[in-house]
């Protein structure tokens, strides 16, 4: 019997989207970065949270996504509040962003347009990952609009959905992924340099001359 608990990766035999298909593995930090995802919109009961999943392409057991959100409830990831006859979940005012999110607040306040801040996160993610970046990553950044970037080719991201499907992360093999052109871009440096270095206080090791700025390494 799967078991609901934190930092476990998990085998669902409940997860066969028909016969003769695989079964699906979801890693417990994709799930939960998907579920709080919804709960960043509105705070949502069980049902609502399950059909979303569904929905999405997770066709869960509502007992497993009601144990699933008490385990996370558990750990102060989510707020758990009962409006009888449902409990209601939404995210804890204490929750660490994730780096996707923290990606997605540093291109919005980089630029006013959406369709530049999701170019800029394309380019941030792709710098980090060396690799094209996935339309639901954009989407973890909480990017909901239409990508204004260049696909990249078909080769590439193939190469990228297989390593991720190797470290248990599904990806459908139609869904785009883009990459932006290698060029110098100050701006993309800069949150760079905040996700790193002001992440981890370590702003005193950067000696401070033009030098250093990564955008001149």
């Amino acid at each position: 019997m799967s078991k609901v608990s934190a930092g476990n990766v998990y085998l669902l035999s409940g997860l066969l989207p028909g016969p003769g298909r695989e079964p699906l593995f979801v890693p417990e930090r994709n799930l939960k970065d998907l579920v709080v995802s919804y709960l960043r919109e509105q705070e949502r009961s069980i049902s609502s949270l399950t059909k979303q999943l569904r929905a999405d392409g997770y066709p869960f057991h509502r007992l497993f996504v009601t144990g699933y959100l008490k385990a996370l409830a558990d750990a102060g990831i989510l707020r758990e509040k009962d409006i009888p006859p449902a409990k209601v979940y939404s995210t804890s005012a204490h929750r660490e962003p994730n780096l996707y999110e923290l990606v997605g607040s540093r291109c919005r306040e980089a630029t006013r347009e959406e369709a530049n801040q999701i170019r800029l996160a394309v380019s941030v993610l792709q710098k980090l990952f060396r690799r094209p970046i996935f339309l639901r990553e954009l989407r973890e950044c909480g990017f909901g609009g239409a990508v204004d970037a260049p696909q990249a080719p078909r080769e590439e991201r193939e190469e990228a959905r297989r390593g991720l499907v190797k470290l248990g992360l599904p990806v459908p093999t139609n869904e785009p992924a883009y990459g932006m052109p290698e060029r110098r871009n100050e701006v993309r440096d800069e949150i760079l340099y905040d996700l790193v270095v002001k992440r981890f206080g370590m702003g005193a090791l950067v000696l401070g001359t033009k030098q250093m700025k990564l955008t001149e390494r």
